[in-house]
């Protein structure tokens, strides 16, 4: 006596995949896969399954229904799992941060003193400059006088 269908199935999170067949290994040969669903947890054995009835009325025949979506199936996938902490490598990072940031102050502290001893030199340079071209201006004036008087008219 033929043994009697049994109903499996399976989704990959867009299709569910329904067969019936009497053994999990014609299941997979109605799926067409070398993969062995049932071993990796993904197809199982399900004869309450909603196309149970159609699958059991044609078996063999694959029956495929959409399922879920993007959304559903990445529902499915596992939850990462929190790393852990180690306390010695958080201390030692927070160490290193602190004293990063105390050298980034530090050099900002630096640049702006810099900038300053630089701008109250340019302000002495330029003062310097309007010296010397104020003396240039009154030395050439009186030079040209003096040209001007020696010339002959």
């Amino acid at each position: 006596m033929a043994r009697a269908p049994k109903v499996f199935t399976w989704s990959d999170g867009f299709h569910r995949y329904t067969v019936a067949a009497t053994s999990r290994a014609k299941a997979l040969a109605a799926w067409e896969t070398d993969r062995d669903l049932f071993k990796e947890g993904v197809a199982q054995e399900a004869p309450g399954a909603p196309d149970a009835k159609a699958a059991l009325a044609a078996p063999g025949a694959v029956i495929r229904r959409a399922e879920g979506g993007l959304q559903s199936a990445v529902e499915k996938l596992p939850k990462p799992k929190p790393k852990k902490v180690d306390d010695q490598a958080e201390a030692k990072r927070k160490k290193a941060l602190a004293e990063a940031e105390a050298a980034l102050e530090a050099a900002e502290a630096e640049q702006r003193d810099a900038e300053a001893d630089l701008a109250r030199r340019r302000r002495d340079l330029d003062a310097e400059a309007a010296g010397l071209s104020e003396t240039w201006t009154t030395r050439r004036a009186k030079l040209e006088q003096a040209i001007r008087r020696l010339r002959p008219r």
